[in-house]
């Protein structure tokens, strides 16, 4: 038992770094740092040599590998042909595979020694963002505590935007809209993996303390939330009358769980509702003070959504990906749809969306492993489909961003092991 416990924190751990890899030394990260030791197990130990000759052979990884060169090829060739010479994407790219190979080290760790499953990541993904809300709401009140994570996350400006206590509070290297959607992510994660199964004391306090976390991450989240939400209204495995006493039954929790925060933590509890919850709930206190339902966010998104964008450029891009003289966004827009269209128009952008299709993929229903209904599985994957590519109307989000290309990553991988594990063990 103790062994099993023991294996469980480290994959957590694992997977924490993982995810959030936050700053060690200079550009180096937790994940990094992680894999790098791995690396060395595999030159001097026989045994992890042999995991990983076997996982150079793994069809999913090498699918990966595949479409990330490809993208970085036709990126060297829109920029060449443009005569731009932009490779900001490029780098980005360029960064993600580095992070993508940390993750194979990672992963053979995990599933080779941890003999971790889709089920166990799930859980951990969950646990992972449990942790970094706690961290957040402890930095909001501390300050002290909120200037040693910027050692590691480097988010001054983002404090220093909001005044301190808001937001830049995580334990993280992406700390602003990283963090926001992939908080809106975990969200569906945490309904097919806890709340399909049981509501709970302990299941409402790690969706408020989910929420808490959404706070200080970003408005974003929420936009998973709500997608979560429908997740679970739409699920076969339960009936109409027992989600709706689930769902009397969780706000009952809820408020109980609040008078009892604002009993024990009363400077935290004023804290947020002096300065996180104007920040978070910005559109609902606009409403209830100057009759406009809105944030400075959506107001700048509306104004990049009517930048004009003509047919050459939708169907052949301009190669700028950033602007050559301000060094900022090009035509300052950040919008993911319209930043790969002004890129590389159409055809490049048509590849990044199946290279997000194929990460998802292997997200599928396992007989013989089956926790949840065929039915549900889809419901899950395609929750996660919507929530993606929504959001790239927002920014950059599909086959770009590092932080949930590591979650949709250590799902697919695992459910793809799963997958050909009981495919092998029916033959």
């Amino acid at each position: 038992m103790f062994n099993t416990i023991n294996n469980h924190l480290i994959g957590l751990l694992f997977i924490f770094c993982y995810i959030f890899s936050f700053y060690i030394v200079g550009p180096i990260t937790s994940s990094l740092i992680i894999a790098l030791s791995i690396i060395i197990c595999c030159g001097i130990s026989s045994i992890y040599k042999g995991w990983l000759s076997r996982e150079i052979e793994n069809p999913f990884t090498i699918k990966i590998f595949f479409f990330q060169f490809l993208l970085i090829f036709v990126g060297l060739f829109y920029s060449i042909i443009h005569l731009s010479f932009d490779y900001s994407y490029i780098k980005v790219l360029f960064t993600q595979q580095i992070h993508f190979i940390a993750g194979i080290f990672i992963v053979i760790y995990l599933k080779n020694r941890l003999h971790v499953s889709s089920i166990d990541v799930e859980k951990h993904i969950v646990y992972a963002f449990l942790i970094q809300s706690i961290i957040q709401l402890v930095a909001s009140v501390s300050p002290s505590f909120a200037s040693v994570l910027l050692l590691f996350s480097r988010a001054n400006e983002l404090q220093e935007a909001y005044g301190g206590g808001v937001r830049g509070l995580a334990l993280s290297s992406g700390t602003g809209w990283s963090l926001g959607l992939s908080y809106g992510l975990v969200y569906i994660i945490f309904v097919k993996r806890f709340l399909l199964y049981k509501i709970g004391i302990l299941e409402i306090i790690i969706g408020i303390l989910l929420l808490a976390g959404t706070f200080f991450a970003g408005r974003t989240g929420f936009v998973g939330a709500a997608i979560g939400g429908l997740f679970f209204i739409l699920n076969n495995r339960k009936s109409f009358i027992l989600k709706l006493f689930l769902i009397i039954k969780s706000i009952f929790f809820i408020v109980i769980f609040c008078i009892f925060f604002y009993l024990l933590f009363p400077i935290l509890t004023n804290h947020l509702i002096e300065h996180v919850f104007p920040f978070a709930f910005e559109p609902f206190y606009k409403l209830a003070y100057n009759d406009s339902f809105s944030t400075g966010s959506t107001d700048t998104l509306l104004r990049m959504w009517s930048v004009p964008i003509s047919f050459i450029e939708i169907f052949c891009g301009t190669g700028y990906f950033t602007d050559p003289i301000t060094d900022t966004y090009f035509m300052r827009v950040d919008v993911g749809v319209l930043r790969n269209l002004f890129y590389w128009g159409i055809g490049g952008y048509l590849l990044v969306i199946i290279y997000q299709i194929v990460l998802i993929q292997p997200i599928r229903y396992i007989k013989e492993k089956a926790s949840t209904s065929k039915y549900n599985m889809i419901l899950y994957q395609c929750a996660i489909i919507l929530y993606l590519f929504l959001l790239e109307l927002k920014a950059m989000t599909i086959g770009f961003n590092k932080m949930t290309f590591s979650i949709v990553f250590l799902l697919s991988y695992f459910y793809f092991e799963d997958y050909r594990n009981s495919y092998y063990n029916a033959k």
